[in-house]
């Protein structure tokens, strides 16, 4: 199996170097790297491991030293070639050329009945949309350990009334346990990002707290992205006739005065659930993704 290389060594090695325009942050703290490779295997349990941009392969190696079956999923065709070139020789090592945030992960199991694993030093350009995409590709993953920017984490880990609490604590936390793992400083990279970044571990729920119907994913929208007023304006500008939001918010006795971001993830499913049952109807395009 291959041992630890700096990735600064096996960039130079290739002739490559970081891209702006991929978002690429190597990370070159071997610690960070083999903390993030234990807590990836951490109840593997023989599923497939998908990688999402492994850049050089460093936490891919660290992976595949843990006994794991990894499915490297890489769109930079430079840094594919190298992945190629150093893992392709190894068994355990298939390598995929495709946009991190569009694959489909459950397709990438080797049981195609069994949820994968996933793991990866996400992109921050398009960490939102692999957040989305784990988000709606949930039921084809056990778990996942990712480096987001710590921004990110807080945002996953706030609560109901919370500054950071938004739309994306909300679906993701629906269908996902989220913990931390580990703060990474920017000094862990090359080149170091401009922010601070986390590990976190998303585990899938047994079961979604709630039901994501339409109206649920519209009202989430719609509150988040007008947080200052109102349940009964915010609803109201996206659910109508407003008879029919009043009896919605009676209904699921919600205080209509109370601000949306105040409300969990369960009361969000109740009250959307009851405007449904009372009536109320989508008018507009909802807004905004908090």
């Amino acid at each position: 199996m291959p041992r630890w290389e700096d990735p600064r060594r096996a960039l130079a090695r290739h002739g490559f170097a970081p891209k702006r325009s991929f978002s690429q942050n190597f990370l070159v703290a071997e610690g960070v790297v083999e903390r993030i490779a234990g807590e990836a295997t951490r109840g593997l349990d023989g599923r497939t491991l998908v990688e999402l941009g492994p850049g050089v392969g460093t936490l891919t190696s660290a992976l595949l030293r843990r006994g794991a079956q990894v499915v490297a999923v890489e769109r930079d065709r430079d840094m594919a070639s190298a992945l190629r070139a150093d893992l392709g020789a190894i068994p355990e090592f298939a390598l995929v050329e495709a946009d991190a945030a569009r694959v489909d992960l459950g397709a990438l199991s080797a049981s195609p009945a069994r949820p994968v694993a996933v793991a990866g030093n996400l992109p921050y350009a398009i960490t939102g949309a692999i957040l989305r995409a784990l988000h709606d590709q949930s039921a084809a993953v056990a778990y996942a350990v990712v480096m987001v920017q710590r921004e990110v984490r807080d945002r996953l880990l706030a609560s109901p009334g919370d500054k950071a609490y938004g739309a994306l604590t909300v679906f993701t936390s629906n269908v996902f346990d989220v913990t931390p793992v580990i703060a990474v400083r920017p000094g862990a990279f090359f080149p170091p990002p401009k922010v601070a970044s986390a590990v976190v571990r998303l585990d899938a729920r047994p079961a979604p707290r709630t039901v994501e119907t339409p109206a649920f994913t519209a009202l989430v929208r719609a509150v988040f992205a007008q947080r200052r007023k109102t349940l009964r304006n915010a609803a109201g500008a996206v659910f109508a006739p407003r008879e029919a939001v009043a009896a919605g918010l009676d209904a699921a006795g919600v205080d209509p005065a109370r601000r949306g971001e105040t409300l969990g993830v369960e009361e969000l499913g109740a009250l959307a659930t009851a405007l449904d049952k009372a009536g109320a109807h989508r008018v507009t395009r909802e807004a905004g993704s908090g």
